[in-house]
């Protein structure tokens, strides 16, 4: 009983700060369930993933091809949130020595953005390469990043599979919270960016890039630090 009225004051507290998306051209909707019922292990197989809403309608914005394909999942319990990519890739590009949160900048990695607001004044990026390690960083619009901060309570790991890589992490409610990502409406949603940076090599060259995106950012180049790169992600409790 106790972690039930614990769970309804947290989402009261969510409801009453407010949350303001605005319009959202992409959306998904984060089931909750009851916790612990997920390991972050990079695996995927608790039976809890397969309630969550398989998102996989990625886009390559910049390229007139095929998008390589990827997979978000998300979750919620009475203290975290959840979210997983399961990444199809033929052609790794991972760091063998970590030197540093920057070396994941030139590796196959995933990417999840939170906002409160469109405005960007000050938004958070977690970028996961395919064995869990993390480049996290604060930033405010335009490209104004600020490596020095942290996610607290982030957990990840990651994996390499026969067809690519999968990446699980978990952030704590609280950590949400104190992020500022609700704020004036009684709902629970907040802005959220979903990415993708697939490297590939080619036969002597330098590795190139292709860009993955949930939502087309509309800009010439590509960059995923504008407000339209982001779409909504809302709490579930139903």
């Amino acid at each position: 009983m106790k972690t039930l009225i614990n769970l309804s004051l947290l989402l009261i507290t969510f409801a009453s700060a407010g949350c303001t998306p605005g319009l959202c051209s992409r959306s998904y909707d984060v089931r909750f369930v009851s916790g612990p019922q997920i390991a972050i292990d990079g695996s995927l197989d608790e039976p809890a993933w397969q309630k969550a809403f398989s998102e996989n309608n990625f886009i390559l914005p910049w390229k007139n091809e095929i998008p390589p394909a990827t997979e978000f999942r998300a979750l919620y319990d009475e203290s975290s949130f959840y979210f997983s990519f399961r990444v199809y890739d033929c052609n790794l590009v991972v760091e063998k020595n970590f030197t540093g949160e920057s070396t994941v900048d030139n590796e196959d990695r995933v990417e999840i953005f939170f906002a409160p607001d469109d405005k960007l004044k000050r938004y958070f990026c977690l970028e996961v390469d395919p064995l869990g390690r993390v480049h996290d960083y604060a930033a405010s619009y335009y490209r104004k990043l600020d490596s020095s901060w942290d996610c607290a309570g982030l957990c990840t790991a990651g994996a390499i599979t026969e067809y690519g890589y999968i990446v699980e992490a978990a952030v704590p409610l609280k950590t949400l919270k104190t992020l500022g990502l609700c704020s004036d409406e009684s709902d629970l949603s907040f802005k959220a960016g979903l990415f993708r940076a697939d490297f590939y090599q080619q036969p002597n060259s330098e590795p190139q890039v292709r860009w993955v995106s949930w939502v087309d950012p509309g800009t010439k180049m590509p960059d995923f630090h504008v407000p339209k790169a982001f779409g909504c992600l809302t709490l579930k409790n139903d």
